[in-house]
């Protein structure tokens, strides 16, 4: 049996020496990519023969977000997923999210079957702070038509959190306006939550927030936070709607920031065609695969 605990705030520090053994440059192989997700998904958590174990349930079904944490033991794999089959009313929901490149062979050898999930667009920090060249003139015409408006852009502080609710609240209602697709509609209605958490628990979460101004009013905000040394994962951004290239200053102001790391990883882009063409725009240095495994 496995001995099952709730995945708060204190397995933080535990979670993250595992990690540092087994981490990938991937947004899921981090803390708050899903302790903010808590108000869907009931996380637990468990030491098993030294490995970190992380599953999720949803409406009685139980899942593995990311792998277990620790060498790589098929022996392990075949017992989380004996762990699955036996919670589950199907054993074809039993899974394991979030398999980097390199393991995708083990899982290959125990003969489950992988599907591939949208790539994470991975690109050099210098080159979004600096937007130099014919390849980048799309996304700088952006950043020159809004800071005609003179804005002034600096770090997300608890005071701003009003304020960045009332933006969320319009700019989830221009998207839901811009977009009938009932699945689009959906997924922004689930990210409510996760916005809601990041702007009240930056701060024990780890979150790196970064806002913008115009006039005196706040036109936009981001989070995002280390994946390690050298990345930096861009979580979640909101522009206000009404500010043309708004959401591409923020971006670039964003990038020139965080001059300690050399790699931006900005997520993927959920299926969106319009969110996969603005990150096509950026000239990804190139796109992080990772898969899931199922029986």
């Amino acid at each position: 049996m496995i001995d099952l605990k709730p995945f708060e705030l204190d397995a933080r520090p535990l979670f993250d020496r595992y990690l540092q053994q087994t981490g990938a440059p991937l947004s899921a192989y981090s803390f708050p990519a899903h302790f903010l997700w808590r108000d869907h998904f009931s996380f637990h958590w468990a030491i098993h023969r030294d490995r970190f174990l992380l599953f999720a349930e949803y409406d009685r079904c139980l899942y593995m977000p990311l792998p277990p944490l620790g060498p790589a033991d098929p022996a392990i794999v075949l017992e989380c997923f004996a762990w699955m089959d036996r919670k589950n009313p199907d054993r074809s929901i039993s899974r394991i999210e979030s398999i980097a490149e390199a393991e995708i062979g083990l899982y290959q050898e125990c003969g489950f079957t992988l599907e591939w999930k949208a790539p994470e667009y991975l690109y050099r920090r210098a080159a979004l702070a600096e937007l130099k060249g014919d390849r980048y003139k799309s996304p700088r015409a952006a950043c020159n038509a809004f800071e005609k408006h003179h804005p002034i852009d600096r770090p997300y502080t608890a005071s701003d959190a009003a304020a960045a609710q009332a933006l969320l609240k319009r700019w989830m209602s221009d998207r839901a306006a811009r977009h009938p697709d009932p699945i689009y509609r959906q997924m922004l209605c689930d990210s409510e939550s996760v916005h809601r958490h990041a702007l009240s628990e930056a701060d024990p979460l780890g979150l790196i927030g970064r806002v913008v101004e115009v006039s005196g009013e706040l036109a936009g905000y981001t989070f995002g936070f280390p994946l390690d040394r050298e990345t930096f994962c861009i979580l979640l951004e909101v522009a206000d709607p009404k500010w043309k290239g708004g959401a591409a200053s923020l971006f670039r102001s964003f990038c020139r920031s965080l001059d300690a790391f050399q790699w931006i990883n900005a997520m993927d882009d959920s299926g969106i065609p319009s969110l996969r063409q603005t990150k096509e725009s950026y000239r990804p240095e190139r796109k992080i695969g990772c898969a899931l495994a199922r029986h």
